[in-house]
């Protein structure tokens, strides 16, 4: 019975010596700050592979395991051991202008616009152009952009009341190739709330211009009008340009 025993030992304790050859520790080094994400989804894989996985501090794991396995463990940490993506600023330019049917001085308006007003003028029957308002807003790539603001009073409007406005995007995207970039914004929108004289008093009557638009980098684009500001005889046009903040 005792040479049965010691017979039946023999394989067992070699199997379990060639099993123990085969487990293998490996220190891995984190290169891009992302320990703890990449410590979760190899502690999700872990049970399943006979993987035992720790950490000695803010830049290594160790890996323990079959030697096949702690390859393949090494190997998904080098993939997922990337540097993060850093987002690029969109810088969007708005211009709101004034036209109307009379002509009127253009010196109010930028230089750089008068490409803008010429294209105006053979879409339109408009014959005067002034600049109303303009500002920088500043978002992520694939993020959103929001901003408000009083415009400067208009000579139509009630004594002492101001047009409110505010823009907002659901998001800016950049397409497009680093020589021929394009800025896609998701659902602009430019809301007004115009004063409005009435026999009860001053209301506010809104007012808008919404669309999806593509802005070619470095160009002016007209995304819409509005005649709310100066009746069927004129409009506010919103124009807008784009620029990639590398």
């Amino acid at each position: 019975m005792k040479k049965l025993f010691s017979t039946m030992l023999i394989p067992l304790v070699c199997a379990g010596a060639l099993l123990a050859q085969d487990r293998v520790q490996k220190v891995v080094t984190i290169k891009n700050g992302n320990r703890n994400g990449i410590l979760h989804t190899l502690q999700e894989l872990a049970p399943t592979n006979g993987m035992v996985i720790s950490t000695s501090d803010n830049d290594h794991l160790i890996l323990s395991g079959p030697k096949d396995t702690v390859a393949g463990f090494e190997e998904i940490v080098k993939q997922l051991d990337v540097a993060p993506v850093v987002k690029k600023d969109v810088e969007t330019t708005v211009y709101m202008i004034i036209a109307s049917a009379q002509s009127a001085s253009t010196a109010t308006l930028p230089q750089d616009l008068d490409p803008v007003v010429k294209q105006l003028k053979t879409i339109f029957n408009y014959k005067g152009f002034r600049l109303l308002d303009s500002f920088v807003l500043r978002s992520r790539d694939g993020e959103h952009g929001d901003t408000t603001g009083f415009l400067p009073p208009l000579e139509n409007l009630p004594p002492g009341n101001k047009i409110s406005y505010g823009l907002h995007y659901n998001k800016v995207s950049i397409e497009g190739s680093d020589n021929a970039r394009v800025a896609h914004f998701d659902r602009l929108q430019l809301n007004l709330k115009v004063p409005v004289a009435t026999s009860n008093g001053t209301i506010g009557v809104d007012a808008s211009i919404s669309t999806d638009v593509d802005v070619p980098e470095g160009k002016k684009v007209v995304v819409g009008k509005t005649s709310a500001l100066e009746g069927s005889d004129g409009a506010l046009i919103l124009v807008i340009s784009a620029k990639v903040v590398d």
